[in-house]
């Protein structure tokens, strides 16, 4: 039996497909992007700056996902390739002053949804609600809101907001986009509703199974309410600790609580439920003392403590304990062993990477081993520096890309806080005076 011809034919045919992969770019090399230790910065775009930033360099909002910034009256999007930009003139009670989403003059934003959140003198909530058109660049809707007001957006198209006075609470949701009202709830007796993604939330990022709707915190459990009806799912097994729980988040699985600290003592309490991932997972707790070395003494409760500053990074968890704060996994907490760091310490997110800051000694990487002195930023880069994403950083003014062992690629100067965007490759901006700048990667001659 002749096999020659039928080899030839195969050995064409495979070729064949493996020059139209080629061609295709299944094999072309990766297109450049900042980060891989070659490419270098390109001038893409340069138009008049929609948005002056604050007085620290920064905007009120400065979202990539829907591209948008703000800052006091002014509202823009900055065009895609071939999207369409736009800028708007907001009223004084929707000025963006917040950088709190759900507090008041703040906007609350996912995926390619924006709602901003309204405030008037004389009340410490939020007034009012409005939806932003993000193709037209226009505002939509607006509703007042009670006195005492929480607002959450979430997945579903929905906003959500809830007012508790005299032992009662009222929840109501509007569709993002029409601004029509989709249902009310009242819950009897006394209760808290959170938001376990935003202004309540451990963390900047939601877990990846949380699909951020708020959850009524109650004496005795913990509710989930679902987005879509206002329908109350309780949390099996999960009672909520002695004190008034300030924050929740959801984290593989876990619905996760912290107390406030109590008056005077400052003691704090940190739950985590149970799960169906293994028989008897009765989740987790710890109690400490709350000391947060980089915060302020709160008026009220003496201790140093700000709700604000995140306790996850990365998958960890940082528990601000007075004898040095712990770090554990998110997800098994304290039933494996934690990390103590020294007192005076505390953990910062820098890009990618959770540092340890401890005064009067250089930053250090969290996974550091003992004795590893290796610097946490690029030689020739003062302590405030922060990373930019993608081997870019910012020094004050100074706007610098590294390649590989610490090599400069590129240097200039920004006037405002660059950012990058989140595509294939990223793109960085940055402010000129009254221009910003896009810089895309290319490969280096």
């Amino acid at each position: 039996m002749a096999t020659g011809g039928v080899g030839r034919r195969v050995r064409g045919v495979v070729c064949a497909v493996v020059a139209a992969l080629s061609v295709s770019g299944c094999f072309a090399p990766s297109p450049p992007m900042f980060g891989d230790g070659s490419s270098v910065p390109e001038e893409s775009a340069r138009v008049a700056l929609p948005v002056r930033p604050g007085a620290d360099g920064d905007w009120a909002l400065n979202d990539s996902a829907s591209r948008l910034l703000g800052q006091g009256t002014t509202l823009a999007r900055l065009g895609e390739k071939n999207g369409r930009s736009w800028r708007l003139t907001l009223p004084a009670e929707f000025a963006l002053t917040s950088r709190r989403p759900g507090a008041p003059h703040s906007a609350l934003t996912r995926d390619s949804a924006a709602v901003l959140v309204g405030g008037t003198d004389g009340r410490t909530g939020p007034s009012a609600l409005a939806g932003v058109d993000l193709n037209q660049g226009r505002l939509t809707w607006q509703h007042p809101l009670p006195a005492g007001s929480r607002v959450s957006l979430h997945l579903g198209g929905t906003v959500v907001a809830a007012a508790c006075h005299d032992g009662t609470c009222r929840l109501t949701s509007w569709n993002i986009g029409s601004g029509e009202r989709r249902w009310s709830r009242t819950v009897a007796g006394p209760a808290r509703v959170l938001d376990g993604c935003r202004a309540d939330a451990l963390g900047p990022a939601p877990g990846a199974d949380d699909h951020c709707a708020p959850y009524v915190v109650t004496a005795d459990h913990v509710a989930r309410v679902d987005p879509d009806d206002g329908s109350l799912y309780r949390v099996p097994a999960l009672r909520p600790p002695a004190g008034t729980v300030d924050r929740i988040t959801v984290r593989a699985g876990r619905t996760v609580l912290v107390t406030a600290p109590t008056k005077g003592g400052c003691r704090a309490t940190v739950l985590a439920s149970g799960t169906d991932a293994g028989a008897g997972d009765r989740g987790w707790h710890r109690t400490f003392v709350w000391d947060q070395p980089q915060a302020r003494r709160d008026p009220y409760t003496g201790c140093r403590w700000n709700r604000t500053l995140p306790l996850v990074v990365d998958h960890r968890m940082v528990l601000p304990d007075q004898k040095g704060a712990l770090v554990v996994d998110a997800y098994f907490g304290t039933l494996r062993p934690a990390k103590r760091l020294a007192p005076g310490a505390y953990v910062v997110s820098d890009g990618s990477r959770a540092v340890v800051r401890t005064p009067g000694r250089v930053d250090r990487l969290l996974d550091a081993a003992p004795g590893d002195d290796r610097p946490v930023r690029p030689q020739g880069l003062g302590p405030g520096a922060r990373s930019v994403g993608r081997g870019f950083w910012q020094d004050g003014r100074r706007l610098v890309l590294f390649g590989a062992g610490d090599e400069e690629l590129w240097e200039g100067r920004s006037d405002c806080r660059a950012f990058a965007d989140l595509h294939v490759g990223g793109t960085v901006h940055y402010c000129d005076g009254a221009e910003l700048v896009t810089l895309r990667p290319v490969n280096k001659d």
